[in-house]
């Protein structure tokens, strides 16, 4: 089944999430985090997911399962985030993959939020006349 999404011009190149590697030449079991260890190897990703409804919602996250985690924002499974319940359904409309550990994840995800936070706002127009 296809489901075809309505993007804004924000998202326009937005493509939808695939588990296939990106790069099939990179071999995950080759990397030297898997040599001579027996815990399985997890790539932990960023991502940014948007809200279909208006008006237009953001949520930055961190996962090492992101289809697992869009389910729980989109309230399919138990588990998503309280601040992203209001945006339902989401869709991914940037996933940045390829972090060895949490902490390496949480730092992009933070220096992202950071520097997003800085960035000026569009003004409401209604809020700014009263």
């Amino acid at each position: 089944m296809v489901r075809q999404l309505k993007l804004s011009r924000t998202f326009r190149s937005v493509k939808p999430h695939s588990t296939e590697n990106p790069n099939p030449k990179i071999d995950i079991e080759k990397l030297p985090e898997a040599k001579g260890s027996s815990k399985k190897v997890s790539s932990w990703c960023v991502y940014l997911i948007a809200s279909t409804n208006p008006p237009l919602k953001t949520y930055v996250g961190v996962t090492n399962d992101f289809s697992r985690r869009l389910k729980q924002h989109n309230g399919e499974l138990k588990g998503g985030a309280k601040a992203s319940r209001a945006g339902r359904p989401w869709i991914c409309a940037c996933l940045i993959q390829g972090f060895r550990s949490h902490s390496e994840a949480c730092e992009f995800e933070s220096k992202w939020k950071n520097t997003s936070r800085k960035l000026p706002r569009k003004r409401n127009q209604k809020a700014m006349r009263s």
